[in-house]
């Protein structure tokens, strides 16, 4: 009976830590998907970001999930957040996901909103727009070429086409708040480079959250690496790893070869600290919907974080043993953190004006 609660409670912890970038292969063993030749490719028709039904999260839906019910649009700024990969079924063929799938929408919104996107909801506004997300299979080396650069900038052009829906109908001059994951964060960059970096609109931007993906200091023109927890107009970006004594054995969501020299910020001290203690951590989300503080250390901050497994209650630290990839907490081990740190940003802001 034990065994299967605890395989149960695994399950359901596995769920939420690959609610970012769906799939996680641990092993050195190809993966095969189905693929279909992109160029007999016919994605399914543009999102109209016109349409409230084209958003995953919009202050205007009537209907509220209950951990959306005060996204009221009554906040002094707004924020923008774009999903991470979820598509990567291997046995679907297609390129892109379907915005009209409402089984895959529902699993959007009861995992990267619910236990990601939330971090930020008490800053200000929170729009998520549902685009055409790449396959995960388009980051695989195999698939570039014939059909994964052109797939992630289908997905990019529909977050660009919400982007100035955004702006022209909703923005009503606020300040924003940028934030992505993996894919996410990814396309955050290029829609920074397209709208901020440099631009006018770089005066609204109160700070870019980008976790799960790679910057250099040359990626951006004027947006810059922020150093401490005050301050705005510029961005911050992270990866989580776990300390594990042979990283050539796992075949990880994000090569650690492939971060060095990429910059990084702590998420629990939002400095230059290449550590944190315990009594730092403001607290991670956990799937029973709980804040957990004083539970991560980063034990050391080389291109990427590193940490022992979280220390929470005991039956949770077994879970998180099974896990050798923190790509997909990248957000989750420091909501708390995250959502604290957001509030600050804005009344920040607001105090320079």
């Amino acid at each position: 009976m034990l065994d299967k609660i605890i395989k149960f409670k695994l399950t359901l912890l596995l769920t939420i830590f690959f609610c970012s970038c769906g799939l996680l292969k641990e092993s050195n063993n190809e993966i095969i998907y189905k693929s279909i030749d992109h160029d007999q490719y016919k994605p399914v028709i543009q999102p109209n970001y016109d349409n409230l039904n084209s958003w995953l999260v919009h202050p205007d839906h009537v209907e509220k999930h209950d951990f959306l019910s005060d996204n009221d649009g009554k906040k002094r700024a707004d924020v923008f957040f774009i999903a991470p990969t979820l598509f990567s079924d291997k046995k679907n063929p297609n390129w892109n996901s379907d915005i009209y799938d409402e089984e895959f929408k529902n699993y959007l919104l009861n995992s990267t909103i619910k236990f990601q996107a939330t971090a930020w909801k008490d800053a200000g506004n929170l729009y998520s727009p549902n685009y055409r997300q790449a396959h995960f299979r388009v980051f695989d080396e195999r698939y570039w070429k014939i059909g994964g650069e052109k797939t992630l900038q289908l997905a990019y052009d529909d977050i660009k086409a919400a982007f100035m829906v955004y702006m022209k109908k909703y923005n009503k001059g606020r300040p924003i708040i940028i934030a992505g994951h993996s894919q996410g964060a990814a396309h955050a960059i290029t829609l920074l480079k397209d709208f901020f970096d440099g631009k006018e609109l770089q005066t609204k931007l109160i700070a870019a959250y980008l976790p799960g993906t790679k910057i250099t200091s040359e990626d951006f023109y004027d947006l810059k690496l922020m150093k401490d927890p005050q301050d705005t107009g510029g961005y911050v970006t992270w990866n989580t790893f776990k300390i594990l004594k042979n990283y050539q054995k796992y075949d990880l969501t994000i090569p650690l070869e492939w971060l060095k020299g990429g910059q990084v910020s702590n998420p629990v001290t939002w400095d230059d600290s290449k550590t944190s203690d315990y009594e730092n951590h403001k607290g991670l989300y956990f799937i029973n919907g709980k804040v957990y503080k004083n539970s991560v250390k980063i034990e050391y901050i080389n291109h990427a974080i590193f940490l022992k497994m979280p220390r929470v209650n005991l039956f949770k630290t077994i879970l998180f043993s099974f896990l050798k990839d923190y790509h997909k907490g990248d957000i989750n081990l420091f909501w708390e953190d995250i959502r604290i740190n957001a509030i600050s940003r804005v009344d920040s802001y607001f105090s320079e004006l």
